[in-house]
């Protein structure tokens, strides 16, 4: 089976979520011996034209075969089938003028030239269908992002007491004045985590008492998932996808006035600092086992080949 894997996304981003998603998708493929990959990189092999990121492909394949963008592109080729991944609706929701006009156009051309589209979560699959109802919704296909074993407990790790943030924290819906406020109103200290490598933040998650999770929107969540896998209490807003991943026995805070949620988060700070906490540890530790990025890949594989 051909695959036409187009790396796209490393010339936008090295670390962002969607880098880690196609990174195992990557790894995972080239060694499967049930298929002929070939990788566009425009980073080490390929000179990119000028704003390449919006335009086709200038490559033919061996047909068939299915091409398999990284961010929105296809390759409109008789006997190849395109498949797209959509990870959130984030552009719809919280951008504006030129820049998302443009997204929005590069977006729409990848689902109308798409034969498979996967979404990373239900909440995914429900908000693409809002803005792009023509979508067939059996051409949807809904999988969980994965979780890698760089995250565990750490056995000599100790708990360090402080509060930890991960992401942009410049992004306004990831509310970050929502984890300042929390830290405040507390006392406690706030680490905030971006270009860490893994290992680091393995550790942060290991010693931090637990990880602020404030965000209005998010696509699938990655954070919440890693840090429970590494045996972090997570406490987080009930908004967008975040209720599906985090489990049923999840810390979740309601969206309200960012004061309320601050104070509401605090509360459980201050109950995580004065209870036990190792029930929920176990709690989060089991409900990661739910992502597997093996079973991800087994998942969009089988897509592969029914579109074959």
């Amino acid at each position: 089976m051909n695959v036409v894997f187009d790396n796209i996304i490393y010339t936008l981003q090295r670390n962002g979520g969607i880098s880690v998603v196609w990174n195992e998708l990557l790894r995972r493929a080239r060694a499967d011996k049930d298929l002929v990959c070939t990788e566009l990189d425009y980073v080490e092999k390929m000179t990119p034209r000028p704003l390449e990121r919006y335009r086709l492909p200038a490559y033919q394949a061996e047909v068939p075969a299915i091409f398999h963008s990284s961010y929105f592109r296809v390759l409109p080729q008789e006997g190849v089938c395109n498949v797209t991944t959509v990870h959130d609706l984030t552009y719809h929701f919280y951008r504006r003028g030129l820049a998302k006009a443009v997204h929005l156009w590069e977006e729409e051309r990848a689902l109308r030239h798409s034969e498979a589209v996967i979404c990373v979560s239900e909440n995914t699959k429900r908000d693409l269908l809002r803005f792009y109802p023509w979508v067939k919704e059996d051409n949807i296909h809904v999988v969980y992002n994965g979780v890698s074993d760089d995250f565990y407990p750490l056995p000599s790790a100790q708990k360090k007491g402080f509060l930890l943030f991960v992401g942009n924290s410049t992004a306004g819906y990831k509310r970050y004045d929502v984890a300042q406020r929390v830290a405040q109103i507390t006392g406690l200290e706030l680490v905030t985590a971006a270009n860490v490598t893994r290992e680091e933040l393995n550790t942060l998650y290991n010693e931090a008492l637990c990880l602020l999770y404030p965000s209005d929107y998010e696509g699938f969540g990655l954070p919440v998932v890693e840090a429970q896998k590494a045996g972090c209490p997570v406490i987080a807003q009930r908004a967008s996808s975040i209720p599906e991943i985090i489990g049923s026995e999840g810390l979740m805070v309601n969206h309200d006035t960012p004061e309320r949620m601050a104070a509401e988060m605090a509360d459980i700070v201050r109950q995580l600092q004065s209870r036990p906490t190792d029930r929920l540890i176990a709690a989060g530790i089991e409900n990661a086992k739910r992502f597997s990025w093996d079973r991800a890949y087994r998942q969009v594989k089988t897509i592969y080949q029914n579109l074959i």
